[in-house]
């Protein structure tokens, strides 16, 4: 997973998480050290409060000194940096989806568009009946007349009679 911005706060989640996943604590220095890596710089007494308070939010403490305390990632901060990752996959899948949507409505237009044109061209082609084809019409029509007048015998007496 790729960020297109740096986050101060997603950056020291995945360190967190990196650290847990090796079973070792995370000391303030060695968090300072790593976004300081990352071009974080905490040169001012604001960015210096705002690292404290990462810590406080994200990390919960497990053992020491208060000059050298070790920190370990706590539930809160995982689940959101897995919140974080869900958000960006489905962002991700979203823009995929749109790219296929696309394609998909390219070819229903298109579809459509060659139906019409063909449908106008049939309609504008001359229609040809040649004789033979009137001499099948009129022997289907006689015949059909000529069944529905004959007596009910006789039609009766075309088809085999049913029986139980």
């Amino acid at each position: 997973m790729k960020r297109d911005i740096n986050n101060i706060y997603l950056d020291a989640l995945e360190y967190g998480e990196k650290q847990l996943l090796e079973r070792q604590a995370v000391t303030r220095k060695q968090l300072q050290a790593y976004l300081e890596d990352k071009d974080y710089k905490f040169s001012t007494k604001e960015e210096k409060r705002l690292l404290s308070d990462l810590g406080r939010e994200a990390f919960f403490i497990f053992e020491g000194d208060p000059s050298n305390r070790k920190y370990y990632l706590n539930i809160e901060g995982y689940f959101k940096l897995l919140d974080y990752r869900e958000l960006s996959d489905a962002r991700e899948s979203s823009k995929e989806a749109r790219k296929y949507v696309f394609v998909a409505i390219l070819i229903s237009i298109t579809t459509l568009v060659v139906s019409i044109v063909l449908s106008i061209m049939s309609l504008k082609q001359k229609t040809v009946i040649e004789n033979k084809q009137f001499e099948v019409i009129e022997n289907i029509e006689h015949n059909t007349t000529r069944n529905l007048r004959a007596p009910r015998n006789t039609i009766d007496s075309k088809f085999p009679k049913l029986t139980r």
